[in-house]
């Protein structure tokens, strides 16, 4: 199998060859291991795009996600920190180097709600002041369209990701955060957690508008050839809201993104990312559409084994290996906890391994291939991971 073929079968719920390695790396990662200055990959929207496949294929995994950046002026500061410049050079925040990336803005003024590339890219801006504050702040927040990923140079620049690594590697593309890690992007985490109690009819909204996003985003991909496509809300789990909260909010807008994904390629695949606990909502997530559910976080208590007794041997999982195993760990650790989290998660295929959030940038090169190793190994045969890979023989 190919890799494209052999991710988007366990994703789909089936069998491939072996178990598909595809752990979420991030451009700083991807810039460690490529030898690539982080600042300069921030602030231009082709290389941002392209680092994570570049390192994917360097690093002998099966798939990578597809991420886009907007263009930034990014520099170093006379006091050391990195900033972002406005047209005219005058400094508009500093840029988070230890998180995401994102530029905290010195004035929350200087976004325009309207612009639909603020509602392209809302993870690149953060502000002490929220950005939405009213339910016709929401209604101002312009959808792109197709004429926006074109002009923005989106989709021309996802084509020729398309061109240059689709035969190499299983392509996966970003739907974004349309529920809590969209409204936490407009309004701040600590704000979002009061809304959803103080302010439901502006959280619902906002959704909406996050929905709406995501399934513009979803037809770009669709329309490119990508048929696998990632939905985040990393801020959407149990470890902050309760089970209630996530079914009464977040449920129904997973819903109408997987319904209109399906709507326009019936062969699409969606996962989804949901970082610390979500054991409680594993099967609603299913009835939600997702294809396949991750990252199956350990540090959260959702490793394989247990989202496994939850939903049963078919449906698609994928991650599992603790993130700090990968910063902390030695070889032999991640290797034993690899094959581990193929036995929990992937007897029977129906399973990608991969870490259980973003790895961080300074994890070892050998970690990451040794759990490349371990997957290499798991092969199926007759139905069922090979005697060797399970020890029976």
């Amino acid at each position: 199998m190919t890799p494209a073929e052999r991710v988007s079968t366990a994703m789909a719920g089936g069998m491939a060859d072996r178990v598909p390695f595809m752990p979420k790396i991030w451009i700083d990662l991807a810039a460690v291991i490529l030898g690539e200055d982080l600042l300069e990959v921030a602030g231009d929207p082709t290389r941002a795009l392209e680092v994570i496949p570049r390192a994917a294929i360097e690093l002998g995994l099966d798939g990578a996600r597809l991420f886009h950046f907007p263009e930034r002026t990014i520099v170093r500061g006379h006091d050391g920190r990195a900033v972002e410049l406005d047209r005219s050079g005058k400094v508009l925040g500093s840029v988070d180097e230890a998180g995401g990336m994102a530029t905290h803005l010195e004035d929350a003024r200087s976004v325009e709600i309207g612009d639909p590339a603020f509602a392209a890219w809302p993870q690149f801006r953060s502000a002490d002041e929220a950005f939405v504050a009213s339910l016709s702040d929401v209604r101002a927040i312009e959808v792109p369209d197709e004429g926006f990923w074109v002009g923005s140079g989106v989709r021309g620049r996802t084509a020729a990701a398309v061109r240059a690594y689709g035969s190499k590697l299983a392509l996966v593309g970003d739907l974004g955060s349309a529920t809590v890690s969209f409204c936490a992007a407009m309004r701040g985490v600590e704000r979002t957690m009061y809304d959803l109690v103080d302010e439901p009819a502006l959280v619902h909204a906002l959704m909406d508008k996050g929905a709406e996003i995501a399934i513009s985003k979803a037809r770009l991909n669709l329309g490119l050839g990508i048929r696998m496509l990632r939905l985040n809300d990393s801020a959407g789990t149990m470890s902050l809201i309760s089970p209630l909260m996530w079914r009464e909010f977040v449920f129904p807008r997973f819903r109408a993104i997987t319904k209109a994904v399906k709507a326009m390629d019936s062969a699409a695949l969606v996962y989804c990312h949901i970082c610390g606990d979500l054991r409680p909502i594993a099967g609603d997530l299913l009835e939600a559409g997702i294809d396949c559910i991750g990252p199956l976080d350990p540090l959260g208590g959702s490793t394989p084994g247990a989202i496994r007794s939850i939903v049963g041997e078919r449906p698609s999982l994928m991650g599992g290996i603790d993130t700090m195993t990968f910063l902390r760990g030695r070889e032999e650790d991640v290797e034993l906890e690899a094959r581990a989290r193929i036995l929990e998660g992937g007897r029977h295929g129906a399973f990608i391994l991969g870490s259980g959030c973003v790895i961080p940038r300074g994890s070892p090169r050998a970690n990451i291939e040794a759990a490349g190793r371990v997957a290499s190994r798991a092969v199926y045969e007759n139905g069922s991971l090979s005697p060797a890979f399970k020890g029976e023989d």
